[in-house]
């Protein structure tokens, strides 16, 4: 059977988390532990499908130079490898995770500038994977070099061909994508207040702007950190709030909500239990810095932990 999900992440990078007990800026920091892995958020979203036994095709820019620990990681999690390969090396992004106070510090480097070549190679690999009913997941910042013009044509190209948009990115790319046409965004309360020109810092304003934003979308994910996450779509809306954990690293949480979500939309799960399974693979995240999801029973365990509120029908 064909993947019925493709991934798009056009500026990954190498997920370099370190764990010291504290940071102290000018001075020598020892670190008590670190874990590197591939990372962006559309690889993050194939990694997660793959682990739940969706299968996906991954594609956008990788750097030739360094391509080893995305490669094991398409093996492992049986994503298909559609990515073009770029002169130099995928940058790497830092996050510091002190033990006290309890934060997550990033360092973000620059990715690489892919050139006029490499957008048309790029070009000819969506155009042999659109195709009408699957799901494109467009997730993460552009690179150097790629403007909103540019990725508003590729989802139009995408939606010409039949095919349904999932957005995971910000700023002038994200109100690009809803303009475009897509079916699916996943934006966070602040990424959704930029956008709107208004702060969202109460459950009153958050749900009435995920309100407004679902008349143009068909299925809005609001992430809400720590509060959980508002799902909407034809069938309703709903708020779940995760159960107690013990965050490690929120690196990809907001990448396993979107493939939670999508999880439960190809395997025929009905509005609520999506809202349940999207918050179990972010909780999943949290929880553990490989991003590994548990087995079945206990996934299913898991989504009953989680509380699930109907929205009022009344705006």
């Amino acid at each position: 059977m064909e993947p019925a999900v493709v991934t798009v992440t056009l500026n990954p990078a190498i997920d370099h988390t370190v764990f010291p007990d504290g940071l102290e800026l000018g001075a020598v920091n020892r670190c008590r532990s670190h874990h590197r892995q591939a990372g962006g958020k559309g690889v993050n979203v194939s990694s997660m499908l793959g682990q739940y036994g969706v299968s996906s095709v991954a594609t956008g820019f990788l750097g030739a130079d360094n391509p080893r620990l995305f490669e094991e990681l398409f093996r492992r999690d049986g994503i298909v490898d559609a990515f073009v390969r770029l002169p130099g090396e995928t940058r790497t992004g830092i996050k510091i995770v002190e033990a006290s106070p309890r934060r997550t510090t990033d360092l973000n480097f620059p990715g690489l500038a892919p050139a006029t070549g490499d957008l048309e190679k790029f070009g000819e690999t969506m155009g042999s994977l659109v195709c009408p009913g699957r799901w494109f997941v467009l997730a993460g910042s552009l690179p150097a070099g790629v403007g909103t013009e540019w990725f508003a044509r590729l989802i139009c190209r995408i939606k010409q061909g039949g095919g349904r948009v999932a957005i995971d990115t910000s700023g002038s790319a994200l109100s690009a994508a809803i303009d475009a046409g897509a079916d699916l965004v996943k934006p966070n309360e602040h990424e959704l207040g930029e956008i709107l020109g208004r702060a969202l810092d109460d459950p009153t304003s958050q749900v009435d702007a995920a309100r407004d934003l679902q008349r143009k979308v068909p299925h809005v994910i609001l992430s809400l950190g720590a509060n959980g996450a508002l799902f909407l779509d034809a069938d309703g809306g709903f708020h779940a709030s995760p159960a107690p954990v013990e965050v490690v690293s929120t690196v990809g949480a907001g990448d396993s909500l979107v493939s939670g979500y999508l999880a439960g939309l190809l395997t025929g799960e009905r509005a609520e239990h999506r809202a349940r399974l999207a918050t179990v693979f972010a909780w999943s995240a949290l929880e553990d810095v490989t991003r590994r999801l548990p087995d079945g029973a206990e996934i299913r365990r898991r989504m009953e932990q989680i509380e699930v509120r109907q929205l009022s029908e009344t705006p």
